[in-house]
């Protein structure tokens, strides 16, 4: 049936919103082709009918040794020093034949955080069973038992590419709701894809960014369920765009973020650290970006979010005037009090952290949302759709 362009357009974006962005990662299965390219490139070391492979992005491992007895050994070691430490590893393990695997992560002097995921050719990643990892009490590192398979990954958190991240804002942009505006490039030139919402008549911008740290993934959960809601089909949502546009930004640290990096970027830096001091092209361009915005109108909120141990809202002190984001944060601290997250009030200007850049240049409540490691992803997509809800609500 042919219909005109403008009507095919709409009945488009209607698909596109009624698909949330993306789920957890693991839910989706990892194809057998996959596993073909990740074992393409020669083994980082290979013995007793097994192999270790790191070519695939997220990858992670600095060397390996395999045992006469099939026992591997992966040193896991950050991309520079000094670093806040969150080791990251990431390997496939190739076998002749199917066979039970044990693994030993070692980290030197920093400490097991991410419990392990693993995935077969053709299946969804899943947690390992709790009994089949042990971590002694210095922590310095962790053996797994993994279950027979010919090519198994093994892998810190649910596994993902940067197309993965960026594949339901670029749905969004091909249905015409979104705009794509790189803001620049990293270190090794990947784009820096910023995604733009901007009605005829905004009062202002509302900034939403997240993954600055390579590892984190529950945080960027919470970030996807967010902008699912402020970019759905509800009538709060569509009242909501009319009046304000949206900065997007979902892989702030793409360099790290393909390399598997612990923290920091292609530069040895820790991103968010560097709003001010600008020395890395990722905060440059993003700086410029959202000083761009701020020439067309008022920034009205920043919202970065994180991953950390457990939950917890950086927020700055207590806001005399009008802010959006503390509105937001007031509407929600019933909600944070009965998860048993608490709300960190401090601001510390000239700490290149991006909520104190955002605070000092443009005056506004900046929050940096932390989410747990290990926190429930309910819990999280609840606390998400709350905040955003009552951002809408806040901004009528």
């Amino acid at each position: 049936m042919n219909m005109p362009v403008a009507a095919a357009g709409w009945v488009s974006l209607l698909a596109v919103l009624a698909v949330p962005l993306p789920a957890l990662a693991a839910e989706a299965a990892l194809s057998p082709a996959w596993f073909t390219a990740a074992t393409a490139s020669a083994p980082l070391c290979a013995g007793s009918g097994r192999r270790v492979h790191i070519g695939f992005e997220r990858a992670a491992a600095a060397a390996c040794r395999i045992d006469a007895d099939g026992h591997v050994h992966v040193t896991i070691a950050p991309e520079n020093r000094p670093i806040n430490p969150s080791p990251w590893y990431g390997l496939v393990l190739a076998s002749d034949a199917p066979a039970s695997t044990i693994v030993t992560l070692h980290y030197g002097d920093s400490r097991h955080r991410y419990a392990p995921w693993t995935a077969e050719p053709g299946a969804p990643a899943v947690r390992l069973d709790p009994q089949a990892v042990t971590v002694p009490t210095d922590q310095h590192s962790v053996t797994i038992r993994l279950p027979p398979a010919r090519t198994r990954l093994l892998i810190a958190q649910p596994p993902e590419r940067s197309d993965d991240v960026l594949a339901p804002f670029e749905a969004r942009v091909r249905a015409g709701q979104l705009i794509r505006a790189d803001a620049g490039h990293s270190i090794a030139r990947r784009p820096l894809a910023v995604y733009l919402h901007r009605p005829a008549k905004a009062r202002g911008t509302i900034v939403i960014i997240t993954r600055q740290h390579p590892p984190e993934t529950s945080g960027p959960q919470a970030f996807a369920r967010f902008t699912d809601v402020l970019l759905g089909p509800s009538r709060a949502a569509r009242a909501f765009r009319r009046r304000h546009a949206l900065m997007i930004v979902p892989l702030a640290n793409p360099d790290g973020f393909a390399m598997g990096h612990w923290r920091h970027n292609l530069g040895g830096v820790d991103l968010n650290r560097d709003w001010g001091p600008f020395t890395q092209p990722e905060t440059r361009a993003l700086g410029a970006a959202i000083t761009a915005e701020a020439a067309r109108g008022p920034i009205l909120a920043v919202i970065d979010f994180h991953s950390t141990f457990r939950d917890v809202v950086y927020a700055p002190p207590q806001p005399t005037g009008a802010d959006l984001g503390e509105a937001m944060l007031q509407a929600i601290t019933g909600d944070l009090a009965g998860a048993d997250i608490r709300i960190d009030r401090a601001h510390n200007p000239g700490n290149g952290v991006l909520k104190s850049w955002a605070r000092d240049q443009f005056g506004v409540g900046a929050l940096t949302w932390e989410v747990g490691d290990d926190s429930p992803t309910t819990r999280t997509n609840h606390l998400a759709t709350a905040a955003a809800q009552a951002l809408m609500a806040a901004a009528r």
